[in-house]
């Protein structure tokens, strides 16, 4: 089986709370790179493809799962997704784009669970061996802002997470886990119009792959 040595492509992951337009970045991000002639793939999590995923996807907006349930399928999804989608994409060279990856469920899940988001990532760097990013972007929004936004999107709340006492404690332990975590973090302003931060994050992203492959230019 390929392993992260086996790595020839990049991972970027897209974190923040709900509403901080993590996907609308990415989408246009997608169309960006492939534009100028980047072999690109688009991800999220949780997948809806592993039954794990499928289960998330369907119960949890409806506030059906334990969050500790909810854990647990998230870490099979991950699991599932790594070995199917992730890995295989960074040894075929592309570059990866994560809507959500286990930063995440280090977020979220502390926070409804009580297990330490230090705790959470180590499981998923050392238990199920998840690639690490070569950037994490925390799109960093307003708790109110992004539930407006997340409520107006869907015209429905997903009652495990839609709270705003809820998402303001995800949004400090995002912003901990940005501040004293080992991975590579830029936070964004994400109250900026939203061709302002998909500029900001394609600048990154840019510059990190020039640095691999032209160092002498840094």
């Amino acid at each position: 089986m390929k392993t992260e040595s086996d790595r020839k492509g990049f991972l970027f992951v897209l974190e923040g709370i709900d509403g901080s337009g993590k996907t609308a970045v990415c989408h246009q991000l997608v169309e960006i790179l492939h534009s100028d002639g980047y072999d690109v793939i688009y991800l999220r999590e949780p997948t809806n493809e592993s039954p794990w995923g499928k289960e998330i996807r369907e119960r949890t907006p409806r506030g059906e799962l334990t969050p500790t349930e909810e854990l647990e399928l998230f870490v099979k999804d991950r699991e599932w997704h790594i070995k199917n989608r992730i890995v295989p994409a960074l040894v075929a060279g592309y570059v990866v784009l994560m809507d959500r990856y286990f930063f995440a469920t280090g977020a979220y899940q502390s926070v409804v669970t009580g297990i330490s988001w230090r705790e959470i990532l180590r499981r998923n760097r050392e238990d199920i061996h998840a690639p690490e990013p070569d950037i994490i972007f925390i799109l960093d929004v307003a708790a109110d802002i992004g539930l407006e936004r997340a409520i107006g999107r869907e015209n429905v709340a997903n009652l495990q997470f839609e709270k705003l006492d809820r998402l303001i404690e995800v949004r400090k332990t995002y912003l901990e886990i940005a501040e004293q975590d080992t991975g590579v973090f830029k936070i964004v302003d994400a109250h900026q119009p939203l061709d302002v931060v998909v500029q900001i994050v394609y600048e990154h992203i840019i510059q990190a792959v020039k640095s691999r492959y032209y160092p002498s230019q840094e």
